[in-house]
């Protein structure tokens, strides 16, 4: 199993510290010998939210607007510049948030940064008010995720198309163009690969459809095995096999220092001695999760640890990580 650490671009920064340490922790987490880094998506956050956060129990996010947000697609440059090895992808990049033309070329230019090491999770939002602040009330959130298969559609013909050095047009219910050129391609061929986030019916069709990899959050490993049974289903109805993805989640969170039930609802909190932690995270392993997107923390986990925390925190989950491998 592959094991990944998010690098806090909103939350650490500011609170805890600069852009510079939110690119530190990826160049150490490099240096530990993770696979991947990741960023998150908000553009900026409500004071007041109704929407409920539908990834955990409680249905309460634990994000605050008092904290910083660093643009993931502005981070993600920084640390391809700043890394040579590890992968960079987004845990999840809201795809309805921004134009898919400017998406697609600034998804393709880093990904030429990073000479191929951009794993785009996608996902299609939940909290009505940062859309409506965004001036996408109405439609745009009602029907987020036909707009984000649209967007999409877009993405992927401007990047085959930035191959061929080809025009292109679109005619669809949310956005029309005619001839336009100067897409850019991608590094990887024929495009990044594209890991869905989500998790339920809708969620498995649109891996089926498009997606490299299916990316679920804070799951059980009893969790896991239940979606990919849905995820299956839908490959198989759409003529494809399930190893052609790659099975990744945002989580578990890694308590190193003592046992717990949950985390802010969260059922993916690993805990108890380092013999345990690394039983648990096999299990997941064994769920059928290829990718895992750890979050190491002491204590009080919280999203939002200083940095000299949670490069202290890296470093023990790096030496229980070397035991799984």
């Amino acid at each position: 199993m592959k094991f990944g650490i998010p690098i806090g671009n909103f939350g650490t920064a500011g609170k805890y510290g600069d852009i510079n340490d939110v690119v530190d922790i990826a160049e150490r987490a490099e240096l530990l010998g993770f696979d991947s880094v990741w960023v998150h998506d908000h553009i900026f956050m409500p004071a007041r939210i109704a929407s409920r956060y539908p990834y955990n129990d409680s249905g309460v996010a634990g994000f605050a607007y008092h904290q910083d947000i660093m643009d993931p697609l502005a981070v993600m440059s920084a640390v391809a510049i700043r890394t040579s090895e590890i992968q960079i992808g987004t845990s999840v990049l809201i795809i309805p948030y921004r134009d898919p033309l400017y998406q697609a070329q600034a998804i393709a230019t880093i990904d030429q940064l990073s000479a191929g090491r951009v794993l785009l999770g996608i996902g299609v939002g939940w909290m009505e008010e940062e859309f409506v602040a965004l001036g996408l009330e109405g439609e745009p959130f009602t029907r987020r995720g036909a707009m984000t298969d649209e967007w999409m559609s877009i993405a992927i013909s401007a990047w085959t198309h930035g191959v061929q050095r080809e025009p292109i047009s679109h005619e669809g219910h949310f956005r029309q163009f005619e001839n336009l050129g100067g897409m850019s391609a991608c590094y990887q061929q024929p495009h990044v690969p594209i890991w869905v986030g989500g998790k339920g019916r809708i969620a498995a069709r649109r891996v089926a459809r498009y997606g490299n990899g299916y990316h679920t959050i804070t799951s059980t490993p009893d969790q896991i095995r239940e979606e990919l049974t849905i995820v299956e289903q839908e490959m198989e109805q759409a003529g494809r096999d399930m190893d052609e993805l790659e099975i990744s989640m945002l989580g578990p969170m890694v308590l190193l220092d003592g046992d717990v039930e949950s985390v802010r609802g969260f059922p993916a909190v690993v805990g108890g001695s380092r013999d345990e932690i690394v039983d648990t995270l096999g299990s997941y392993e064994e769920a059928g999760l290829d990718h895992a997107l750890s979050i190491p923390a002491y204590r009080t986990p919280n999203w939002d640890v200083p940095p000299d925390q949670q490069m202290q925190a890296m470093a023990e989950l790096a030496e229980i990580v070397e035991e799984l491998r």
